[in-house]
C-alpha cells in the first residue's frame, strides 16, 4: 500500500511556503487550460488563499487543499473529470466556521457565484452538490467525481498515527471556544458517524486503506471515553 501524499501545515507567514507556492502554481495552470483570463484567475486564487490562511484554520486551510491536489494528481485523476474535482477543491471549504452547520452550503453558494460567469450551468451545478455533499460526506450525485472528491477530502483519516494524531489536535484547535465537556461528546458522534457506516471509503484504491482508518477512529475514540 503506498503512502497517501497529505501533510499539515499551520497558517503561513511571509514568505509564503513551499507548497503554497506549488498549490497556486497548479491553480493557475489549470485556470490556463481551461482559457480562463489570467486577471480573472489570479483574482479567484488571491480570494481562495485569503479565505484559508486564517489563524482560526488549523486543519481547513492551504495544506490540506494542496492534499487534495496530490492525491488526485497521483491517484484519482486519469479518467475523471479534472474541472470538476480542482474547483471542488478549491470551493468546498471556502466558508468554515467551527460554530456555524452551514459551511458547505454557504461554500457552494460562493463557488455558484464565481464560477458561473465562466463555467456551464451544468458544471456549476454538479460542483455545488459535490461541496454540499461534504456536510455528511455522503454522495448526493452518481458519478466517479463524486466518490472520488468524498474519499480524498476524508484522506487523513487513513494516514499514519503521528500524522492523524496531528490532524485530531488541529481540529481540536479549530473548535477551542468549545470546552472538553462540549467537544469530547460531540467528536465522539462524529467518529461513530464514520464508524457505523459499512463503509468509509468509496473509491477502489482507498478501500485499500479502510482498516487504517478505522485503526485511527477507534484509536480516537478509545481517548474520548
Amino acid at each position: 500500500m503506498t503512502k497517501l501524499p497529505i501533510q499539515l501545515h499551520k497558517p503561513l507567514v511571509k514568505p509564503e511556503a513551499d507548497f503554497v507556492l506549488v498549490l497556486k502554481n497548479k491553480f493557475i495552470l489549470f485556470t490556463d487550460s481551461q482559457l480562463i483570463e489570467r486577471s480573472y484567475s489570479e483574482n479567484i486564487w488571491q480570494q481562495i488563499f485569503t479565505a484559508h490562511n486564517v489563524s482560526s484554520r488549523a486543519y481547513h486551510n492551504l495544506s490540506h487543499l494542496y492534499s487534495i491536489t496530490e492525491i488526485f494528481d497521483q491517484f484519482l485523476i486519469s479518467d475523471l473529470n479534472q474541472p470538476i474535482l480542482y474547483w471542488t477543491t478549491f470551493f468546498h471549504d471556502y466558508i468554515y466556521k467551527a460554530t456555524r452547520k452551514d459551511n458547505e452550503t454557504k461554500s457552494a453558494l460562493i463557488a455558484k457565484k464565481v464560477l458561473t460567469p465562466i463555467l456551464s450551468t451544468d458544471l456549476v451545478q454538479t460542483i455545488t452538490t459535490i461541496i454540499e455533499s461534504t456536510a455528511q460526506h455522503k454522495p448526493l450525485m452518481d458519478i466517479p467525481e463524486q466518490l472520488a472528491f468524498l474519499d480524498a477530502d476524508l484522506a487523513m483519516l487513513a494516514t499514519n498515527e503521528n500524522l492523524y494524531d496531528q490532524y485530531t489536535e488541529a481540529i481540536r484547535r479549530e473548535y477551542w471556544m468549545y470546552p472538553d465537556l462540549l467537544y469530547r461528546p460531540g467528536r465522539k458522534k462524529v467518529l461513530q458517524h464514520f464508524l457505523e457506516r459499512t463503509h468509509i471509503y468509496y473509491t477502489p484504491i482507498f478501500m485499500e486503506y479502510e482498516a487504517q482508518a478505522r485503526a485511527n477512529l477507534q484509536r480516537e475514540m478509545a481517548g474520548l471515553l
